[in-house]
């Protein structure tokens, strides 16, 4: 709630301006693509590692990339690290917004669409329509159609847990499963909210 309140005043507080993500991704052939899955992997598990430890200098680089490459967890935590200036995150409710919405479209973690709509119900009326269009923004172009990213809710190893998994795909839609996760099936959603984005092992730390 500490983090739907400080949305709240940021909402109230900043003028919507226009906002250009131009600069934020990096086109890539299908060979770099491939060639970068493993890398995608590795920043989306170690951030989500550093958030959870409080580290935020260091896991914002790290979720920022898996966040431009569909992620939706590494997503989700920027939101909330703009909503509070967390780490390299400024203090910024269009890319507070823009990431919590991408995050919770489509196929999502319940968690993060609740996140997302309890911030959205806060926003004054004569902002939404402008807050709607950065979201469809970011949809545009970290959202799981732009990215080629496959995302489905199952079953935790050996539990009847439903958690979120994402897996990144080349551009003819061949699966690039992530090798560690392979290799360590009972970790499967690890990083899952369990209803709270805050760090400090509430997250979900998980392994490294």
């Amino acid at each position: 709630m500490r983090a739907v309140r400080a949305a709240a005043l940021l909402f109230c507080s900043l003028m919507l301006s226009p906002i250009s993500l131009a600069d934020d991704e990096t086109q890539l052939t299908v060979s770099d693509f491939r060639d970068r899955a493993d890398e995608l992997y590795k920043a989306r598990r170690e951030g989500l590692s550093l958030f959870a430890d409080d580290k935020f200098d260091e896991a914002y680089p790290l979720l920022l990339e898996a966040a431009r490459g569909g992620f939706k967890q590494p997503q989700a935590r920027l939101g909330y690290m703009h909503m509070n200036g967390l780490g390299g995150a400024k203090k910024d409710a269009r890319y507070a917004l823009g990431w919590l919405g991408v995050a919770a479209d489509g196929r999502t973690e319940p968690s993060i669409r609740k996140m997302f709509n309890d911030v959205w119900k806060r926003i004054p009326e004569q902002h939404q329509n402008g807050y709607q269009k950065v979201v469809d923004q970011f949809v545009g172009k970290y959202g799981t159609d732009a990215t080629g990213m496959k995302c489905q809710r199952v079953n935790k190893q050996g539990s009847k847990i439903r958690v979120l998994n994402c897996v990144l795909t080349d551009p003819d839609g061949a699966l690039l499963t992530d090798q560690w996760d392979e290799a360590n099936r009972s970790q499967l959603g690890a990083y899952s909210f369990g209803g709270n984005l805050g760090g400090n092992g509430q997250g979900g730390g998980g392994p490294r």
